[in-house]
């Protein structure tokens, strides 16, 4: 199968967005407004944070919100000269989307926290653990979620077996993302029977 060919292409899946269970995405920004606008979306890796983090971003900008995404990660860390610009670049009506405050030393959030919370509109944040701020929602998988997702994606002619997705969340413990990762491979090779 040619690459462009495959179901499961990160283009696809970026297409993808996040399934609030219980609640909408209305109900999460009308949340994050009583929150003043200072709260963590918390869960395990491929759960969704970032997904949704990018979706109220992109809802509250078009409301004529201004907003900034800092994304932190162990390839893409917060060192000195890019704190330095964040906090130096920061504006008292812009609302700082921060992916990943749980991946920089404890020092180093503290600072940046207090800082932003001073100098922004807003703080929202992504963590695999609650504490950092209060939570606004804790993101969770289930199999259903991943088999709702893939058949948004599958093609109707080669439909993924169920028990291959059961398998799939037990072995990647419920993070979606890895599963998609390894349908993308699976499709690539003609595995799935």
């Amino acid at each position: 199968m040619r690459a462009r060919d495959n179901p499961f292409t990160i283009e696809r899946i970026h297409g993808v967005r996040y399934r609030p269970f219980h609640t909408t995405l209305e109900g999460l920004i009308l949340c994050l407004e009583t929150m003043d606008y200072r709260a963590a979306l918390v869960g395990p890796d491929g759960s969704g944070k970032t997904t949704l983090l990018e979706d109220l971003r992109h809802a509250l900008t078009e409301r004529g919100q201004r907003t900034r995404l800092v994304f932190v990660n162990d390839t893409c860390p917060l060192n000195g000269p890019r704190r330095r610009q964040l906090l130096a670049d920061v504006a008292p009506d812009e609302i700082v989307f921060f992916d990943g405050a749980d991946v920089i030393p404890r020092a180093t959030w503290l600072m940046v926290k207090r800082r932003l919370l001073q100098e922004a509109a807003g703080l929202v944040i992504t963590s695999h653990r609650p504490g950092l701020l209060p939570t606004l929602l804790e993101c969770s998988t289930t199999p259903l979620l991943l088999r709702q997702i893939v058949d948004t994606l599958q093609p109707e002619h080669q439909p993924v077996p169920t028990d291959l997705l059961d398998d799939l969340f037990d072995r990647h413990h419920g993070n979606i993302r890895d599963c998609l990762r390894d349908l993308y491979d699976a499709f690539a090779c003609d595995r799935v029977a």
